[in-house]
Protein backbone atom coordinates (compact mmCIF):
# COMPACT_ATOMS: atom_id res chain seq x y z
CA UNK A 1 0.00 0.00 0.00
CA UNK A 2 1.43 3.67 -1.12
CA UNK A 3 2.95 5.56 2.24
CA UNK A 4 1.87 9.36 2.35
CA UNK A 5 5.44 9.75 1.24
CA UNK A 6 5.70 7.75 -1.86
CA UNK A 7 2.53 9.21 -2.90
CA UNK A 8 3.82 13.12 -1.71
CA UNK A 9 7.02 12.11 -4.52
CA UNK A 10 4.61 10.81 -7.13
CA UNK A 11 2.78 14.27 -6.97
CA UNK A 12 6.07 16.09 -7.06
CA UNK A 13 7.45 14.26 -10.30
CA UNK A 14 3.75 14.67 -12.04
CA UNK A 15 4.12 18.30 -11.23
CA UNK A 16 8.01 18.34 -12.55
CA UNK A 17 6.45 16.77 -15.62
CA UNK A 18 3.62 19.24 -16.43
CA UNK A 19 6.42 22.55 -15.58
CA UNK A 20 8.35 20.66 -18.03
CA UNK A 21 5.39 20.38 -21.28
CA UNK A 22 4.95 24.38 -20.39
CA UNK A 23 8.10 25.84 -19.49
CA UNK A 24 8.15 29.45 -19.01
CA UNK A 25 11.01 31.51 -20.71
CA UNK A 26 14.21 32.05 -18.35
CA UNK A 27 15.20 36.02 -17.80
CA UNK A 28 18.20 34.83 -19.31
CA UNK A 29 20.27 32.35 -19.54
CA UNK A 30 22.46 31.56 -16.89
CA UNK A 31 26.91 31.67 -18.08
CA UNK A 32 25.58 32.11 -21.64
CA UNK A 33 28.53 34.50 -22.56
CA UNK A 34 30.87 32.22 -20.81
CA UNK A 35 30.69 29.04 -22.26
CA UNK A 36 31.56 29.74 -25.60
CA UNK A 37 35.43 31.52 -24.81
CA UNK A 38 35.69 28.86 -22.32
CA UNK A 39 34.87 26.18 -25.51
CA UNK A 40 37.79 28.56 -27.75
CA UNK A 41 39.91 28.31 -25.17
CA UNK A 42 40.15 24.55 -24.43
CA UNK A 43 39.66 23.62 -28.05
CA UNK A 44 43.28 25.98 -28.89
CA UNK A 45 45.90 23.52 -28.83
CA UNK A 46 48.28 25.84 -27.42
CA UNK A 47 45.83 27.26 -24.63
CA UNK A 48 45.96 30.76 -25.28
CA UNK A 49 44.02 32.88 -22.56
CA UNK A 50 43.46 35.78 -25.36
CA UNK A 51 39.09 34.44 -25.43
CA UNK A 52 38.82 34.31 -21.96
CA UNK A 53 40.79 38.25 -21.49
CA UNK A 54 38.28 39.22 -24.29
CA UNK A 55 35.12 38.18 -22.42
CA UNK A 56 36.13 38.98 -19.11
CA UNK A 57 36.71 42.70 -20.32
CA UNK A 58 33.12 42.36 -21.96
CA UNK A 59 31.10 41.26 -18.51
CA UNK A 60 33.03 43.27 -16.35
CA UNK A 61 32.09 46.54 -18.47
CA UNK A 62 28.77 44.76 -17.70
CA UNK A 63 28.94 44.12 -14.22
CA UNK A 64 29.35 47.79 -13.82
CA UNK A 65 26.91 48.94 -16.08
CA UNK A 66 23.95 50.63 -14.59
CA UNK A 67 22.37 50.32 -16.88
CA UNK A 68 21.98 46.68 -17.27
CA UNK A 69 19.39 44.71 -14.69
CA UNK A 70 20.50 43.85 -11.44
CA UNK A 71 20.05 39.83 -12.58
CA UNK A 72 22.38 40.39 -15.71
CA UNK A 73 25.14 41.87 -13.68
CA UNK A 74 25.25 39.37 -11.54
CA UNK A 75 25.62 37.00 -14.06
CA UNK A 76 28.25 38.49 -15.14
CA UNK A 77 30.59 38.35 -12.08
CA UNK A 78 29.23 34.72 -11.79
CA UNK A 79 30.38 34.46 -15.57
CA UNK A 80 33.95 35.89 -14.37
CA UNK A 81 34.34 34.32 -11.57
CA UNK A 82 33.87 31.09 -14.06
CA UNK A 83 36.61 32.28 -16.57
CA UNK A 84 38.85 32.27 -14.00
CA UNK A 85 37.82 28.64 -12.56
CA UNK A 86 38.89 26.77 -15.66
CA UNK A 87 42.05 28.92 -15.74
CA UNK A 88 43.12 26.83 -12.32
CA UNK A 89 42.07 23.58 -14.08
CA UNK A 90 44.71 24.12 -16.90
CA UNK A 91 47.06 21.44 -15.34
CA UNK A 92 44.08 18.90 -14.63
CA UNK A 93 43.06 19.31 -18.45
CA UNK A 94 45.95 19.10 -19.90
CA UNK A 95 46.05 15.61 -21.00
CA UNK A 96 42.64 16.27 -22.69
CA UNK A 97 42.14 17.01 -26.66
CA UNK A 98 39.64 19.18 -26.61
CA UNK A 99 37.81 20.26 -29.88
CA UNK A 100 35.06 22.59 -31.25
CA UNK A 101 31.92 20.37 -30.91
CA UNK A 102 28.98 20.51 -34.05
CA UNK A 103 26.92 23.73 -33.67
CA UNK A 104 23.88 21.50 -34.96
CA UNK A 105 23.48 17.90 -32.85
CA UNK A 106 20.50 16.04 -32.30
CA UNK A 107 18.55 15.33 -29.31
CA UNK A 108 19.29 12.24 -27.25
CA UNK A 109 16.33 9.59 -26.88
CA UNK A 110 16.38 7.88 -24.33
CA UNK A 111 13.27 5.47 -23.42
CA UNK A 112 11.35 6.93 -25.98
CA UNK A 113 12.33 10.64 -24.64
CA UNK A 114 13.81 13.13 -26.18
CA UNK A 115 16.53 14.38 -23.60
CA UNK A 116 18.30 17.67 -24.34
CA UNK A 117 22.49 16.49 -24.38
CA UNK A 118 24.74 19.08 -26.50
CA UNK A 119 28.19 18.37 -26.46
CA UNK A 120 30.42 21.35 -25.68
CA UNK A 121 33.38 19.93 -26.88
CA UNK A 122 34.49 16.74 -28.48
CA UNK A 123 37.86 14.97 -27.09
CA UNK A 124 40.34 13.06 -29.55
CA UNK A 125 41.90 10.15 -28.03
CA UNK A 126 43.27 6.76 -28.16
CA UNK A 127 42.15 4.02 -26.17
CA UNK A 128 44.02 0.37 -26.71
CA UNK A 129 45.64 1.71 -30.06
CA UNK A 130 42.24 3.05 -31.43
CA UNK A 131 41.34 6.65 -31.78
CA UNK A 132 38.50 7.59 -30.31
CA UNK A 133 35.84 10.21 -30.70
CA UNK A 134 33.96 11.50 -27.46
CA UNK A 135 32.61 14.49 -26.09
CA UNK A 136 33.44 17.09 -23.15
CA UNK A 137 30.13 18.76 -21.42
CA UNK A 138 31.02 21.76 -19.37
CA UNK A 139 28.44 22.15 -15.58
CA UNK A 140 28.07 25.70 -14.55
CA UNK A 141 26.57 26.05 -11.01
CA UNK A 142 26.12 28.21 -7.91
CA UNK A 143 26.20 25.15 -5.23
CA UNK A 144 28.87 26.22 -3.16
CA UNK A 145 28.29 23.88 -0.27
CA UNK A 146 30.75 21.68 1.15
CA UNK A 147 29.13 19.32 3.03
CA UNK A 148 29.59 15.52 2.55
CA UNK A 149 26.26 14.96 1.48
CA UNK A 150 27.21 18.19 -1.05
CA UNK A 151 29.82 16.61 -2.37
CA UNK A 152 28.34 12.97 -3.09
CA UNK A 153 25.24 14.81 -5.06
CA UNK A 154 27.89 16.54 -7.37
CA UNK A 155 29.58 13.60 -7.96
CA UNK A 156 26.44 11.71 -8.62
CA UNK A 157 25.09 14.36 -11.15
CA UNK A 158 28.53 14.51 -12.57
CA UNK A 159 28.68 10.87 -13.43
CA UNK A 160 25.44 10.86 -14.67
CA UNK A 161 25.82 13.81 -16.61
CA UNK A 162 29.09 11.74 -18.27
CA UNK A 163 26.95 8.74 -19.32
CA UNK A 164 24.49 10.78 -20.73
CA UNK A 165 27.50 12.34 -22.74
CA UNK A 166 28.53 9.42 -23.57
CA UNK A 167 25.18 7.93 -24.86
CA UNK A 168 24.52 11.48 -26.94
CA UNK A 169 28.09 10.30 -28.86
CA UNK A 170 26.79 7.05 -29.37
CA UNK A 171 23.55 8.06 -30.85
CA UNK A 172 24.16 11.56 -32.54
CA UNK A 173 28.09 12.20 -33.07
CA UNK A 174 29.99 8.87 -33.51
CA UNK A 175 27.89 7.65 -36.19
CA UNK A 176 29.98 7.43 -39.59
CA UNK A 177 33.23 8.29 -37.77
CA UNK A 178 35.92 6.05 -38.49
CA UNK A 179 36.75 6.33 -34.41
CA UNK A 180 35.41 4.59 -31.53
CA UNK A 181 34.18 5.73 -28.04
CA UNK A 182 35.83 5.46 -24.96
CA UNK A 183 33.93 5.94 -21.40
CA UNK A 184 36.64 7.34 -19.77
CA UNK A 185 37.08 10.18 -22.20
CA UNK A 186 33.33 11.26 -22.05
CA UNK A 187 33.31 13.72 -19.33
CA UNK A 188 31.69 16.28 -17.44
CA UNK A 189 33.48 18.94 -16.26
CA UNK A 190 32.34 20.79 -12.84
CA UNK A 191 34.29 24.16 -13.69
CA UNK A 192 33.41 26.04 -10.06
CA UNK A 193 35.05 22.73 -8.21
CA UNK A 194 37.55 21.99 -10.56
CA UNK A 195 36.20 18.43 -11.14
CA UNK A 196 36.35 16.20 -13.48
CA UNK A 197 33.90 12.79 -14.02
CA UNK A 198 34.30 10.89 -16.75
CA UNK A 199 31.97 7.97 -17.70
CA UNK A 200 31.94 4.56 -15.76
CA UNK A 201 32.77 1.69 -17.29
CA UNK A 202 30.21 -0.16 -15.13
CA UNK A 203 26.96 2.26 -15.51
CA UNK A 204 23.92 -0.71 -15.58
CA UNK A 205 22.73 1.41 -12.61
CA UNK A 206 23.15 4.90 -13.95
CA UNK A 207 21.44 3.62 -17.53
CA UNK A 208 18.42 2.10 -15.03
CA UNK A 209 18.24 5.80 -13.34
CA UNK A 210 17.97 7.09 -16.39
CA UNK A 211 15.91 5.18 -18.24
CA UNK A 212 13.09 4.66 -15.62
CA UNK A 213 12.19 8.49 -15.21
CA UNK A 214 11.72 8.66 -19.08
CA UNK A 215 9.47 5.65 -19.05
CA UNK A 216 7.66 7.66 -16.34
CA UNK A 217 7.78 10.48 -18.69
CA UNK A 218 6.76 9.02 -21.58
CA UNK A 219 3.18 7.45 -19.97
CA UNK A 220 2.40 10.44 -18.44
CA UNK A 221 2.72 13.38 -21.19
CA UNK A 222 0.25 12.72 -22.84
CA UNK A 223 -2.45 12.75 -20.19
CA UNK A 224 -1.01 16.17 -19.08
Amino acid sequence: MPTASSKSLHTARISIVRRAKTPQVPPIIRYRDARAPICAYLADANRRVNPLVDAEAMLQQRAEDSAESTLRQDDARQSIEVLHAIQRMRNQLAQFDFVAAPTEQGRLLLASVEVSVRADLLVHGVSRGVNTLDAAVLRMTQDDTETENARTRRRDMGLYVATLARLHVDQNIAPGSSRSVANRLCMSIDVQHGEVFQAPDSNTRRMNDLENPCRFIAALWPTL
